[in-house]
Parts: structure tokens; C-alpha cells; sequence
């Protein structure tokens, strides 16, 4: 063991091997990991035991689902999706953030709720452009959530599950503590935001060891390519895989090396909705909260329920940073009443096809776009058709 990480940390990791069960283990290792120094000259060590947490940890949420699968009952934070879900997420605090009563304001939903400790999820639908959003108040994020306080672990696990989380922030209160505690919690969890995930695919295989392959001129500019390649193994290994491919497509860090061997990791957008902007002061701590966060969260909304001040286009918004546009199928010349979804990223009939059914792909001969006030408003088009927002679409098979 490297003597840069000090007396306590060794002490700490004679402990972890010591240890005999995984709940031991577990609380070993991460007691081991906070109190190595962070530097350089760490780097490699801090990563390979942050692999082997993941491990411990997926072999100890095994378990656990082996014991609940044997009584196994429908929990009430599990929600099952309609349209786009959103869920209201903010700290636990006395009087409340306002989350229902924004949830009211939206939807019309929980009125009676208003200014009461919630226990359990509190659902309304608002619809905007006929996109229907499912908007969910979950119940106050508590300290200690990541490790199941307060039904921590159920109200993440449908977090996981969601279209777009919101972390609703009481503009009256100090704006850092409450994001501070959701930004642990949710880290601690597992679950990144508004970040894309790793440019790296690991792959289990039977044999052949572990290679590693940089697949684009991007990967391929990685300093120190063969001493990374090396630690990409090591890490690898002590993550539980012995033989495996490795993909890489961009610039990576060790750190994206361990997230990726996670199973547990997601990656989910979010916005922030700053509550009570009409209160004194309230003005000016929004404007903070922005700024202080704006890297992280490019999209910070202030709202008033007194007021009733939230932007009227509130759905477009949404959409347009979850990334998507909506474009209506037509059949025999009836075009559907719902707008189907689609990435707005390079949208093709391709990706319509796809969203339908796959089998689409194999038996289109061609689509007819509709595309009103365009020059030419009704045309015949292939798969790599690109599309646009609103656009009308009837698919012709073979």
C-alpha cells in the first residue's frame, strides 16, 4: 500500500480486510476512502476502491432485493408513468418549501394538501400544447435519504424512473443549505445530473481478459494512453469483471471509469424552481441562487403560488431542455389527437419508425410528410428524413 495516504487511512484499511460481512465491509471501505488524502498521487488508488465499493454495494442491494422479492408488496412511491413525468423534490423543513402548492398551481391537484405534512406522493397532470406532464410532489428529502431515511431509498429509486427532476428551493431560506443536503443526497445515490454519461462502454465477456479499444480520434487523444489503459484494467478487475471489452469514445477520467462499472448510476435532467419569489428580499436570493448554480443547472425558474406567477409556457420550456419535439402520426388520413415525442437532436422518420415499432424499420416504403406553410406542404420522403416540430407524419409499409 502506498505510504501517501497516511497512518489512519492504512489503519482504516486493515479494518476493511478484517471485516466479514458486507455491511461491514462497505462502512470499512468508505471509511477508508474519506480519510485518503486527495491528490495525484492517489488518484489510482482512490478509483480502485471506489470499483470494489460499487461491487460490495451491488452484492448488498442483492441481497436485499432476494429478502423483499419474498414478501414482495407494490410500494406507494412507485408511480407509474403518464405522458412526462416530473417529480417535485426539495429538503425537509417546517413550515414546507410550497412543493404542493405548486403542484395546485399546475394541475388543480392536492388543494386540500396545502400547508400539510405529505407522507406519501401527491399527483396532478398539466397539459400544455396537448403534451400531458405528470407532475408528482414526493415527500421532503431528509438527511441520511441515501441510506433510506425518512423513505429515502423508494422516493430515489422513482427518482431514477422520472423524465425531469425539480428541486424546488425556498427562496425566504438560505438557498445553499437546501441544495447542499439534495445534491449529497442524490450523489451518494448515485445519480448525476445534467450530465451526459461516459463516453464508455464496458462489456462482460467469457474469455480473452480485458481489452481496451479507443474508438474515435477523440478517445484517442486521452494523455498517456497506455498508462491509462493499464488503470483502466486494474480498475476493471476490482470492479468484478476479469474478462471484458472496454469501449472508449471520447476524453475520459478514472472517476467515468468506476461510474460506468456502476450499475446503480443514472443520469437525469433537472431544472430548479425557486419558491415564495413574491416574499421581501426573495428577489434577490433568486438572482443568487441562479448565478451560484447556473453551471450546473442551466435552467432556474422563479415562482409565485400567491402570485400565481409561473410562465405560462412552462411545458414548452420543459421540453425544449429535456430535448425533445412533438410531431403527430396520421393514418388513412386521421391524424392522431396525442403528438408523439421525439430527440430534437437530428429527428428523422427514422426515429418515428423506431418509436412506433423496430419492425417498422424492416417493412417502410416510404412516409408522407405534412408540414404546413412549408413551400411544398405535402411531400414523400425516405427513413433519413429530417423532421420538424409539428410536423405530420403517415407511414406506408411495404
Amino acid at each position: 500500500m502506498s505510504s501517501n495516504i497516511g497512518p489512519e487511512a492504512q489503519a482504516a484499511y486493515q479494518k476493511y480486510l478484517e471485516a466479514t460481512t458486507i455491511d461491514e465491509k462497505i462502512k470499512r471501505l468508505e471509511e477508508y476512502l474519506s480519510l485518503v488524502p486527495k491528490h495525484k498521487a492517489t488518484e489510482k488508488i482512490v478509483a480502485l476502491n471506489k470499483s470494489r465499493l460499487a461491487k460490495l454495494r451491488r452484492e448488498q442491494e442483492a441481497q436485499k432485493n432476494r429478502i423483499k422479492s419474498m414478501g414482495k408488496q407494490v410500494s406507494p412511491f412507485s408511480i407509474k408513468k403518464e405522458g412526462i413525468q416530473l417529480i417535485l423534490i426539495s429538503d425537509y423543513h417546517s413550515p414546507g418549501v410550497g412543493k404542493t402548492s405548486l403542484l395546485n398551481l399546475l394541475t388543480g391537484a392536492a388543494k386540500e394538501k396545502i400547508g400539510k405534512f405529505t407522507p406519501l406522493p401527491e399527483i396532478g397532470i398539466y397539459e400544455h400544447n396537448k403534451v400531458r406532464y405528470q407532475i408528482v410532489d414526493m415527500p421532503s428529502i431528509m438527511e441520511g435519504a441515501a441510506n433510506g431515511i425518512g423513505n429515502g431509498k423508494e422516493i430515489i429509486s422513482q427518482l431514477r424512473a422520472c423524465d425531469l427532476i425539480c428541486f424546488c428551493i425556498d427562496l425566504s431560506r438560505n438557498y445553499k443549505e437546501q441544495m447542499n443536503l439534495l445534491l449529497k443526497e442524490l450523489q451518494e445515490s448515485h445519480v448525476r445530473l445534467n450530465v451526459p454519461p461516459p463516453p464508455i462502454t464496458i462489456e462482460k465477456t467469457g474469455s480473452n481478459k480485458i481489452q481496451v479499444f479507443y474508438l474515435t480520434s477523440e478517445a484517442k487523444e486521452n494523455k498517456n494512453i497506455e498508462e491509462l489503459t493499464e488503470r483502466i484494467k486494474e480498475i476493471t478487475k476490482a470492479g468484478g469483471i476479469r474478462n471484458g471489452i472496454v469501449k472508449v469514445f471520447g476524453k475520459i477520467n478514472l472517476e467515468q471509469v468506476v461510474d460506468t462499472l456502476n450499475p446503480s448510476m443514472t443520469y437525469k435532467k433537472s431544472i430548479i424552481l425557486g419558491t415564495k419569489g413574491d416574499l421581501s428580499l426573495t428577489k434577490n436570493s433568486f438572482l443568487e441562487l441562479e448565478n451560484y448554480y447556473s453551471e450546473q443547472f442551466p435552467l432556474v425558474i422563479g415562482t409565485s403560488v400567491n402570485k400565481k406567477e409561473i410562465p405560462e409556457d412552462f411545458g414548452k420550456i420543459v421540453l425544449k431542455f429535456l430535448g425533445k419535439i412533438k410531431v403527430y402520426t396520421m393514418h388513412k388520413g386521421v391524424v392522431a389527437e396525442k403528438p408523439l415525442l421525439i430527440d430534437n437532436i437530428h429527428p428523422t422518420v427514422r426515429n418515428v419508425a423506431i418509436k412506433i415499432h423496430r419492425s417498422f424499420l424492416e417493412s417502410l416504403d416510404y412516409a408522407t410528410i405534412i408540414r404546413k406553410d412549408a413551400r411544398q406542404e405535402k411531400k414523400k420522403v425516405g427513413l433519413d428524413y429530417e423532421l420538424k416540430e409539428n410536423d405530420i407524419i403517415e407511414l406506408h409499409i411495404k
